[in-house]
Formats: structure tokens, C-alpha cells, sequence
């Protein structure tokens, strides 16, 4: 029998969702307390790698079991494991589907958030990267707009990667007024003070390259702070060469938001 899990989790404390050899991974922490539960050992097939440091909320899994679960004994699940698991990992939800589903092949689209603020909070840090310079969000719009469609995303991914292609298909990509304290719905003290100051890059597309949101939410404030115009970023991705984009942010803003199936999960 075949499950889908959502997963929320702060990546921080790892190197990714993938296994590592040498690090501590999502894959392994969620592998570890799937086995304990159920006392068989469990490989977990995930919607696709995370870079180190990388956050997510509602990122999809799937595992196999030998004997079937009742949907009246799923939430009696995911407290059990919710109990093995570290406060960094929660799973909030969990489906039978069908026995030739996959997590990661049958994903149609995938969205990342990134956040920044251009104003010194404290309560912001951990999550937002502060970006001390007035920036022009209707610049970055107007760039944000050439990436939609298929292009060959090479200028924005890590250098020796083992993608077999870089061609991707971005459906959106647009600056908008958020914050990552409005993600679960908390608050910050001083929110009121930071109206105009705090930013999100939300992009959607069928695929995403290792590094490839970081270099270009790096790319577009090259634009917002009027060092280059909005066309520049058509000429850094037809030169296809990683040295003509901006420099890659800090990963610990970045959060993965949503994975979309051609099916109803949950």
C-alpha cells in the first residue's frame, strides 16, 4: 500500500531533504521514525531535493507498507510520529493512493517562497534576509516577468550539478508586501513599524535547479537597487554561464510552500 505524507520542516539543522552520507537529512529523520512505528524498515521517496538550510511547509513524500492503514487510523498516525519526530519536523497530514503514485514524478509544479526585509528587526532574522538598501519592487516585477515561460535556467543553477537538462518552465514569478512571520498565521511585536519593508519572491514552475531560486531572487535585487535594468536579466540567462548572474543569497529564507499534483491529496 501506498501513502503520501505532507511534511513541514525547518531546515536549518540539515543538509537537505535528500540522504547524506556524511549529514544529518529530512529523508533520514522521517525514514527513522516511520521504522519505529511501524517496525519495518521504510524508504521514503520525496518531491524532490532541498538545498541545505532550505525550509518547507506542505512538502510531499511517499512510502510503502506491507498491510493496509483504516482512514480512521491516520491521525492516530501522524500524533505517533509527530511524538518520534524532532520540533524541527512535523508531518500534518497523510493519504492512501494509488500503488503506482510518485512524489516526486507525478509533481506538476512546485512553489517557493523567499523572504527579505530592508529594515534592521530582529524578530525577522531568522527567517527574512535583511537587505539594508531601498530597493524598487515595480523594477524587480518588471525583470521577474522575463522569466516566466520555458527557458534554459543554466546562468541560475549550481555549477557540476548532476541535472540532466536545465530547461525549465516558470508558470509565475512576482515580488509582493509579506513577511514570513504571516506564514502560520503568528505575529511580530513591531510588524505595524515595517509596512513598505518587508518582501516575498514567490515563483511556481514544473521544476526547479540546485541553487536556481537563490540566484535569482540574488539576480533581481542587482535590479531593484538600480544597478542593472530589467532586460539584464534576458542577457544573463542567454549567456548560460553562472558567473553572469547575481551572487546567490543566504538560503535560511527560503521556504518551500506547495507541491501540485494533477490529483486531489488529502
Amino acid at each position: 500500500m501506498r501513502y503520501y505524507i505532507s511534511i513541514s520542516f525547518k531546515g536549518t539543522s540539515f543538509r537537505g531533504w535528500q540522504h547524506q552520507a556524511t549529514h544529518n537529512s529530512v529523508q533520514d529523520e522521517v525514514e527513522r521514525a516511520l521504522g519505529l512505528l511501524f517496525g519495518e524498515k521504510i524508504a521514503v521517496t520525496g518531491a524532490g531535493r532541498t538545498d541545505a538550510g532550505v525550509h518547507a511547509i506542505n512538502y510531499i513524500a511517499h512510502f510503502d507498507l506491507s498491510t493496509p492503514l483504516s482512514a480512521e487510523d491516520h491521525p492516530r498516525i501522524v500524533y505517533k510520529l509527530n511524538a518520534i519526530l524532532s520540533s524541527d519536523i512535523a508531518i500534518d497530514n497523510i493519504c492512501q493512493v494509488a500503488p503506482d503514485s510518485h512524489a516526486r514524478f507525478d509533481a506538476v509544479n512546485r512553489s517557493y517562497r523567499y523572504f527579505i526585509h530592508t529594515a534592521k528587526e530582529p524578530f525577522l532574522n531568522q527567517f527574512s534576509y535583511y537587505f539594508p538598501y531601498r530597493i524598487d519592487i515595480e523594477q524587480m516585477n518588471k525583470a521577474a516577468k522575463y522569466l516566466t515561460g520555458e527557458h534554459d535556467f543554466t546562468s541560475m543553477a549550481k555549477l557540476h550539478s548532476s541535472a540532466k537538462t536545465n530547461i525549465c518552465t516558470v508558470k509565475e514569478a512576482f515580488w509582493s508586501p509579506d513577511s514570513p512571520l504571516s506564514l502560520k498565521a503568528t505575529s511580530c511585536p513591531s510588524y505595524e513599524n515595517l509596512s513598505g519593508k518587508t518582501y516575498c519572491f514567490n515563483i511556481t514552475a514544473n521544476r526547479f535547479l540546485r541553487n536556481m531560486v537563490r540566484a535569482i531572487v540574488g539576480s533581481l535585487l542587482e535590479i531593484g537597487r538600480g544597478k542593472e535594468n530589467p532586460e539584464w536579466i534576458i542577457e544573463v540567462m542567454e549567456k548560460k554561464n553562472r558567473c553572469a548572474a547575481g551572487s546567490s543569497v543566504p538560503a535560511h529564507p527560503l521556504f518551500l510552500v506547495s507541491v501540485e499534483y494533477p490529483y486531489k491529496l488529502f
